[in-house]
């Protein structure tokens, strides 16, 4: 995969991007029903400061103009230490340990930056990106508040991480890893 910034430029591939989304994969990440990105959600994704507002975009190696994911986080004006996250995989790429690249890539971006802590809210049933948000490597708390939970994590104070995930997974953009463990044999079957 390639990974890099979000620049005012992806604006199309972002809309395109959306609109591939299921209704679920949406509602996971914008905590509501958002069939299409308005122009001013558009303009606001894809213009970033690069210290402040910090995304960045995940492209399929074949075809560069395909999006395979974004994650992004957002300091608070209040809390220079802190920022919210956020993050979306295509419904073909989940799985495949792309978000787990873009959790970790975000979070080397966030300590480069100063942020020791990154939050997010989510759906309850959302465990995927709970689990993204503990394999950014630090302590985490979760807040259970109905539908939705908050969660917080510490960020290791170490970057270079995404470099060993993908040598150590071999991830490719599409491609799911399956582990198969073998089950002992019952005695029924042992004979």
């Amino acid at each position: 995969m390639i990974v890099r910034s979000i620049a005012p430029e992806d604006a199309p591939l972002l809309r395109r991007f959306h609109a591939t989304l299921s209704e679920d994969t949406v509602r996971n990440r914008f905590l509501s029903a958002k069939p299409q990105l308005s122009r001013s959600d558009t303009r606001y994704l894809c213009n970033v400061d690069g210290q402040d507002h910090v995304a960045v975009v995940a492209l399929d190696p074949q075809r560069p103009e395909v999006i395979l994911g974004v994650a992004r986080w957002v300091r608070y004006p209040d809390q220079p230490a802190r920022a919210e996250a956020a993050f979306v995989v295509a419904d073909r790429a989940q799985g495949t340990g792309l978000g787990s690249a873009l959790a970790i890539t975000l979070a080397d971006l966030a300590v480069e930056r100063g942020v020791e802590e990154l939050t997010g809210s989510m759906l309850s049933g959302n465990l995927q990106s709970e689990g993204l948000f503990r394999r950014m490597g630090g302590d985490i708390t979760v807040r259970r508040q109905g539908i939705t939970n908050d969660v917080t994590t510490t960020l290791p104070p170490h970057t270079g991480r995404v470099e060993r995930l993908v040598h150590r997974r071999r991830m490719r953009p599409g491609r799911r890893t399956t582990v198969v463990r073998a089950r002992p044999r019952s005695a029924a079957h042992a004979a």
